[in-house]
């Protein structure tokens, strides 16, 4: 059965547009009014912004309504961006939602601004999303938004979620981190046995050096090198890529290990918000069925899943369509 939150927004259907350009304007951003039907304006906004939150300012992407309910998405990594793929991944939900989409701390047009050096840590985007979270229902006069966390961007998310549940209509967790040690194990040792079935001595020997949480750039690199391949990605076997690795390690080892150690089961057993989660059944980094268990144990006022057969682990940008599909006909509309 699928599930449908009601929602009722707190602003009139009638906008003011001139207003609203006006705010617009003196917030240092631009905004589109569009005609939707021969009696009244409905306003939209194409535009991008620079926030301030805690001690820095950061860059979010909006795309939408603001008569429509928000729909903030976290990104994965840590340290993807995804705010120039506004049209690319989020289209047919920006026509139903006002589709917000954000640079953190040292990631994309954020990483650009003069902001001064922090030490990151989970805690740190923790409490970034949560004062993201406080402005835009503050500036948009909403009680509530929707948040979805993809990879990563669900360790937040679930912070939000258990922390902060009423501040969210829903939260939907994208393959999400649950217990990713486990998670990582079970990868790992699959790796080593498809490297011992094809006689890959370079790989079983290189695999054979990780451990659990990584203990440095060299043994993610072994890891996601292999973990590429078997995906039929040959992108891992390339010098730019374990440059990449490196680099990343640089700034994001630390944090995505922090992420790793944190295992759901038994720090968030139940949520007083809705949960939903969509899961690629072929994703071979982040074990389909710790996702599956974790659903089926935790408590929540309403939940469901949504397993994506032939989908593996980059569901909102290989399977763009049907990941929006889901989201509007499945779990936020009505």
């Amino acid at each position: 059965m699928i599930l449908r939150l009601p929602y009722k927004s707190p602003l009139p259907t009638r906008v003011n547009v001139t207003l609203f350009l006006l705010l617009a304007l003196s917030s240092g951003f631009t905004a589109v009014a569009q005609e939707s039907d021969g009696a009244s304006n409905t306003l939209f906004i194409d535009t991008h912004e620079v926030v301030s939150i805690s001690d820095s300012r950061q860059y979010i992407r909006m795309k939408g309504s603001p008569s429509n309910p928000i729909f903030l998405f976290l990104a994965g990594g840590p340290g993807d961006t995804v705010t120039g793929r506004m049209k690319q991944l989020f289209s047919k939900l920006s026509g139903e939602f006002l589709v917000v989409l954000w640079d953190i701390r040292s990631t994309g047009e954020t990483a650009k601004l003069d902001n001064p050096p922090r030490e990151l840590s989970q805690e740190l985007f923790q409490e970034d999303t949560r004062e993201l979270v406080d402005y835009l229902l503050h500036k948009f006069q909403k009680e509530k938004l929707y948040l979805a966390g993809f990879s990563w961007g669900s360790v937040p998310g679930f912070y939000m979620a258990g922390a902060h549940p009423e501040k969210l209509h829903a939260f939907i967790a994208v393959n999400p981190m649950i217990d990713s040690m486990t998670s990582e194990a079970i990868s790992l040792e699959n790796l080593k046995k498809d490297a011992l079935a094809d006689g890959n001595s370079t790989a079983l020997s290189e695999l054979s050096q990780v451990q659990l949480p990584f203990q440095n750039a060299e043994q993610l690199y072994y890891s996601r090198k292999w973990l590429f391949s078997k995906e039929g990605n040959r992108f891992g076997q390339k010098k730019a890529f374990r440059k990449y690795v490196f680099d990343w390690s640089d700034t994001w080892l630390d944090v995505f290990n922090q992420a790793v150690q944190r295992n759901l089961f038994e720090t968030l057993p139940a949520l007083e918000c809705p949960v939903f989660f969509i899961v690629g059944k072929k994703d071979y980094r982040i074990d389909y069925k710790i996702a599956q268990q974790y659903y089926q144990q935790v408590k929540a006022p309403e939940k469901d899943f949504f397993l994506f057969e032939n989908s593996g682990h980059l569901i909102p940008y290989r399977d763009q369509n049907r990941f929006q599909e889901t989201l509007i006909d499945s779990i936020l509309k009505n």
